[in-house]
This record gives C-alpha cells, structure tokens and sequence, in this order.
C-alpha cells in the first residue's frame, strides 16, 4: 500500500527547530545551513497546509498546530533510531549548553562532569560562566540556566534548585592544630576568599557578631575551586557555599566550623525553555536535580 508521507529531512527539520527553539540551532545540530531548516519546515506547512511555527528575531515557537504535532513526531523518531541503532563506535554526540555562577561553575560543574559522563559518554556539556548582569531571560542558545534570578520571560521554565547558604571550613589538622573549635582562637587563621564571591566572609561575619577579624584579610583565588583545594591542604579556612561542599564534608577531607549553615537567602534556580527537550537534556536535568536539588 503506497503511503503519502513528507519528506523525511522536513520532519527531522521540524523536530530539532521545536526541541530548539531556533533554526539556527537546528541547523548546527544537523550540519546544514539555516536557510536549509527554514525551507524544509516551509515545505512540510505546505504539505501540511499548516503553520507550525512563529517566527521571531533570534528563535522560533511552535503554533497549536506544532504543539500538537511535535509529540508524536519526537516519539516516532525515537522508535526510528531504536530500531536502527548506529554501528558501535559510531554514536554521535549530543552537545548541551549551560550558563552558572563562576563559583557554581569552578567548585562544582567541572570537577563533577566525569561522573556524568560515566554515565552518559553520548553527550556533551558546554559549561558558561554566567554573566553577573546575564538574567534567566537571556537564554539565548543556551539550554540550560543556573541563576538565583526569577525568569521573568512566559516562555522559560525554572524550578527552585536549593537554597543558597554559606559556611566555614577547613581541613580537620588545620582545625585540630590551631584549636578551632574555640573562637577565641581564630585571631591565628588566614581566611581564604574566592574573587567571585567577595562579600561571602562579610556576610557571615555580620551574623556572627562575637567574632572580630579583619574579614578582608587572607589569601585570595581566582575560582572556588581552588580555594577549597587549599582549604584542603590546610591553607587556611574558606567561606564555602554549602552545596559545594557536601562530598568533601562527607570523605572528611573537609570539616566545617559552624554546625549550621548561614542562609544566603538566595535559592538556585534551573531555567529552560518551554517545550519539549531532548532526551539527552531530561538526562542532564535529573543528574543535575539529583547531585544538587533539594530532597
């Protein structure tokens, strides 16, 4: 029985603009041109006799009549690619794009993405610093946002993370050497700053007013990272965000010295766009939701 079917590359066109929200993207992700995505999604609303999508300046969104195609489009596809595995070796990578707070980026992401890709070498993550004046309405081509702004744009999702708080610590010989435990003591310590979270020792010593230290002394670094890793080696105390800080307060190669961590009062939140995402996203999404969101 002969079947009226549109063409295939319009389909695969169709789906990867939705999952997108941009030709542009679309076309990186299939190795064509812009101009080629626009008029394979042109031709299948023709032969649909339809308008799937909205066009705007820099992103496209997809009409009630996209909507309720896009569903059963994704799913055909994903049957499509099971039945037709490609051969071993010859797995493509899928590539995600994600914007957080340098110190989000520097003391968790990266050391953590081997553990991600261990359990997911098919994709990729391109990690961004977000910029201090960036907003979650800012996607841009970005796939995913860690922000403690609200998303202001209706077509962005976001969803509370964690709730930011800080708290001192250091290694348990820095502690044990220098009698930690007593305030009193800490007139000796050589505090450690990150340069992107300046304000971090200020605001904790405002809380914790029978302390008085020059909170701006110390040794400064340039990413979170590092300054944990000298907290490790004994270098000092660092005011670390507590979310950062769980595994290496579990493994004992960090203690902290205040039982309860200062609220920020600032939640994390994860900001994408509206619409269906990608396999390899709700992937990143649950990996991300698990090592960092709230139980």
């Amino acid at each position: 029985m002969s079947r009226k079917l549109p063409p295939f590359s319009a389909v695969k066109a169709f789906e990867a603009a939705a999952r997108h929200g941009s030709f542009a993207r679309a076309a990186q992700e299939l190795d064509v041109t812009s101009t080629a995505i626009s008029q394979h999604v042109k031709g299948l609303e023709t032969w649909l006799g339809e308008v799937l999508f909205v066009r705007r300046a820099n992103k496209v969104k997809l009409t009630d009549a996209g909507e309720r195609y896009l569903p059963d489009v994704t799913r055909l596809l994903d049957q499509l690619a099971t039945l037709m595995p490609p051969k071993q070796g010859d797995v493509p990578l899928v590539s995600l794009t994600i914007a957080l707070p340098p110190a989000l980026l520097d003391g968790w992401l990266l050391p953590s993405l081997q553990d991600f890709y261990q359990l997911n070498p098919q994709v990729e993550i391109i990690p961004r610093g977000e910029s201090r004046r960036g907003g979650s309405q800012n996607m841009g081509a970005l796939d995913f946002l860690i922000t403690n702004r609200e998303a202001k744009d209706g077509d962005l999702l976001s969803e509370p993370l964690y709730d930011d708080a800080i708290l001192p610590v250091c290694s348990q010989q820095y502690r044990d050497l220098l009698g930690l435990q007593d305030p009193h003591n800490w007139k000796s310590v050589t505090l450690l700053h990150d340069s992107h979270c300046e304000a971090d020792w200020q605001v904790w010593a405002e809380a914790r007013a029978s302390l008085s230290l020059d909170w701006h002394a110390g040794l400064n670094y340039p990413n979170q990272w590092l300054a944990l890793e000298a907290a490790r080696q004994g270098r000092g105390v660092f005011m670390a965000h507590a979310a950062l800080t769980h595994a290496a307060l579990a493994d004992g190669s960090l203690v902290a010295l205040d039982s309860t961590p200062l609220a920020t009062g600032q939640t994390m939140r994860l900001v994408r766009q509206r619409g269906h995402i990608s396999p390899a996203a709700i992937q990143f999404r649950s990996w991300i939701i698990t090592a960092l969101g709230r139980s």
